[in-house]
């Protein structure tokens, strides 16, 4: 009788050394390391970083998974105390003149915005690094702008948010590095305006969740806003990062407030999956940064009573190497 390599003609190679660009599924037996060998698609994974210094809520954030930084926010008084993150630990930086809370945030953690924020304030500010320097004004005093601000420091896009004294916005503006410009169009539902979160660049946005419509699920080219695909686990004032094609959305309110989110969203450009993966910390209103496949959320509201002080880090799912057997 026929066997199966026979069959199916198939064998497991046996190689000296690693191929150097397998393949995703390809096995093989690596005669030198006397291990079989696969490359493989391993799961997505959180883990604990370094505790914030000051923990708060409402905060602005930006930057890397590995260069992070967080500014301003509730703590419970407003604060204007900055932190840098090395991937591992966090210290102060230069303090915000501002004292605010819900501001516009976007950037790098040597070249960030700040924007707005609570109290209502159209008054901005760029990071360098070390300090802050006010730069030039917001079209309008609004807040609630932590979830609408996407870009870099000179080529940034604000979204909804409230004006003073308190309605909703649908208004979008755009920023140079110095200036801010209005632009005629709007976004959809201005009722999620208040607590979506949003990633992307100036020209290519993603923007989901809110209290309007927690499942809603938006993109932005430039010009118009297109309708995507919703979310699984509808949430506000949560946290995503990435590009409008590959994008995470991380905690939030996946339900009406004291419910807080541990739950992971990923979007590839056509659906959303929720994670496996979940953090255990569940909190909305924190500050994230980082990619689609590396990232963090810091502080925010956990309910125990206030604040959480925790960092946890998510890294996506990687195709790589990995032994089967050892000899």
């Amino acid at each position: 009788m026929a066997g199966y390599n026979e069959i199916r003609g198939l064998r497991v190679k046996y190689l000296s050394a690693n191929p150097s660009n397998p393949e995703e599924g390809e096995v093989w037996y690596n005669s030198t390391l006397g291990n079989l060998k696969a490359n493989v698609l391993s799961p997505a994974t959180t883990s604990s970083g370094g505790n914030v210094n000051t923990q708060r809520t409402q905060l602005g954030g930006c930057g890397t998974q590995t260069a992070g930084l967080i500014f301003g926010g509730e703590a419970p008084s407003l604060t204007g105390v900055t932190e840098e993150y090395n991937g591992s630990s966090w210290t102060n930086g230069g303090t915000c003149p501002a004292t605010k809370s819900d501001m516009h945030s976007t950037g790098t953690q040597t070249a960030a915005l700040w924007g707005g924020g609570s109290p209502s304030s159209s008054g901005s500010y760029l990071y360098d690094g070390s300090s802050w320097t006010g730069t030039g004004a917001m079209t309008f005093a609004g807040r609630d702008f932590t979830g609408g601000g996407v870009g870099i420091s000179t080529a940034a896009l604000q979204i909804g948010g409230f004006i003073s004294p308190g309605n909703l916005s649908a208004t979008m503006q755009t920023f140079d590095g110095s200036s801010w410009t209005n632009i005629p169009q709007t976004f959809p539902t201005a009722a999620n305006t208040g607590g979506f979160a949003s990633c992307g660049t100036q020209t290519a946005a993603l923007s989901a969740g809110g209290p309007g419509s927690a499942t809603a699920s938006l993109s932005w080219d430039g010009s118009s806003w297109t309708s995507t695909p919703s979310l699984n686990i509808g949430a506000s004032a949560a946290v995503c990062r990435g590009t409008s094609t590959d994008s995470v959305y991380m905690t939030g309110h996946p339900a009406s407030p004291p419910t807080y989110g541990v739950e992971i969203q990923t979007y590839d450009g056509s659906s959303w999956s929720t994670s496996p993966a979940t953090f255990s910390v569940g909190r909305s209103q924190g500050a994230g940064a980082g990619t689609a496949s590396a990232a963090y959320v810091a502080t925010g509201a956990d309910g125990t009573p206030n604040y959480t002080n925790v960092t946890e880090e998510y890294n996506g799912p990687v195709v790589g190497v990995t032994t089967l057997t050892t000899s």
